[in-house]
């Protein structure tokens, strides 16, 4: 990905709204060494034409990722995931 998607991507969540087109750019964030290091962003759960985003947004090193929900739940054990606001796909 360059760099400009990865700026761009950044700052794709606004007023709590991101565009479909940023979402399907999103990296997926499968393993991190510390978890408590990421910053929650908020939940998401959007259905698209072949693919169902259902987890969250979160921020990390300064960049946003998606999180499946099926991370999510193998993880609740050792981290709270209380998202601080549900993101509508525009």
């Amino acid at each position: 990905m360059s760099m400009e998607w990865e700026r761009i991507l950044v700052d794709s969540v606004v007023d709590g709204t991101i565009k479909e087109l940023y979402l399907r750019k999103l990296p997926l964030l499968k393993t991190v060494d510390n978890w408590k290091r990421v910053e929650l962003v908020g939940s998401i759960d959007h259905q698209m034409k072949y693919t169902h985003y259902k987890g969250g947004l979160v921020k990390l090193n300064g960049k946003l990722y998606f999180v499946q929900d099926k991370t999510i739940k193998a993880l609740q054990e050792f981290m709270k995931w209380d998202f601080p606001r549900k993101i509508i796909v525009v």
